[in-house]
């Protein structure tokens, strides 16, 4: 038995779900993911998780083809069979499995130019396809439309949608898929718990330097405020708007001013830019108020923009809340029928 879970966008929830419906199967469960994408000090955090809440016994760098995405044309170019290694690959991370996860990277379309897109991997190891559709309900609609014409256009096999993270899809949205032969195997809310960044996260993406705060690395992250501004006109600014909950505060290692300011607001975290050092005075408040600092080399664009990419990290904490939800919001009675 397998299955094949990819996404109409980036960060749909493929991981949540594909991690929920296999803590659903009484039997031993194997994971696939051809073509890595969250790669945090050389592994794969997707495969690092179902290792650790599957007990896999593989070596994880196995478990991907390639993880670096820029760098597959020059592999294709010095070794043509990377592609045909798919199905090699697959039967061997499925030994002693009964059940196979196989994960795609970004969205269905990621790896056409490999020969590695969703459709392709799933009729090259006759896999049916889930697809994980988030967004607005019409958006969710047009791209499962296409999504479901990728596969058949290719006769690759095709189960159906899951809805994730989309609060406005109602029945009437799920009829519109069900009348165009698209079945709806799912509709999952959103659950703050899985949406929102800790510190921890933030600071992982970002690949950068803990120099204080270390206490308050659970911390929430809603919001992202670059400190480009002087002090005076950050002081004003602040006087006549309300500061974001929740907010990490992205600004120079050299401006003591701005850091001032976040601690002033009690932000959840200080992100210091351009791999200049604070003040041993700035670090021991830090310290004091439990407000993580960390160091990046980036400048403050990039690196605030690298902020609000990113997610919270699924962990094996969340494994109950996960369970609970599959089984609450999904069919698993037509999965499991579907990928028979």
């Amino acid at each position: 038995m397998r299955v094949l879970i990819t996404s109409t966008k980036k960060k749909a929830g493929k991981t949540m779900i594909g991690l929920g419906i296999g803590l659903h199967h009484p039997g031993p469960v194997g994971f696939f993911k051809p073509l890595g994408t969250n790669i945090v000090r050389g592994m794969d955090e997707d495969v690092l998780l179902f290792t650790d809440i599957f007990n896999l016994e593989e070596d994880p760098h196995m478990v991907n083809l390639s993880q670096d995405y820029h760098r597959i044309l020059h592999d294709l170019d010095s070794d043509p069979s990377l592609t045909s290694q798919l199905t090699g690959r697959f039967e061997h991370l499925s030994t002693g499995k009964d059940f196979m996860i196989i994960e795609t990277a970004h969205t269905l379309t990621y790896g056409s130019y490999t020969g590695l897109n969703a459709p392709q991997i799933a009729r090259a190891l006759e896999c049916p396809g889930i697809v994980v559709a988030q967004g607005a309900p019409e958006t969710i609609i047009d791209k499962s439309i296409m999504a479901r014409h990728c596969f058949e256009d290719i006769e690759a096999p095709f189960c159906g949608v899951i809805v994730n993270k989309s609060p406005r899809f109602s029945s009437t949205h799920e009829a519109q898929l069900t009348r165009r032969g698209i079945p709806v195997l799912g509709v999952i809310p959103e659950v703050e718990e899985l949406q929102t960044p800790t510190c921890e996260d933030i600071i992982d993406a970002l690949d950068g330097e803990l120099l204080a705060g270390e206490k308050g690395l659970c911390k929430k992250v809603e919001n992202t405020i670059v400190g480009a501004m002087t002090y005076d006109t950050a002081q004003r600014t602040l006087q006549t708007m309300k500061f974001p909950h929740n907010a990490v505060l992205v600004t120079g290692g050299d401006r003591a001013d701005m850091q001032i300011i976040a601690f002033e607001l009690r932000s959840s975290l200080l992100v210091l830019t351009g791999n200049t050092y604070p003040s041993m005075t700035i670090l021991a408040q830090a310290d004091e108020l439990h407000i993580p600092v960390v160091m990046v080399p980036h400048d403050t664009m990039t690196a605030a923009m690298r902020c609000e990419e990113v997610s919270a990290r699924i962990t094996s904490s969340h494994v109950p809340l996960i369970k609970t939800l599959i089984k609450t919001h999904v069919d698993l009675d037509a999965v499991w029928k579907a990928v028979q």
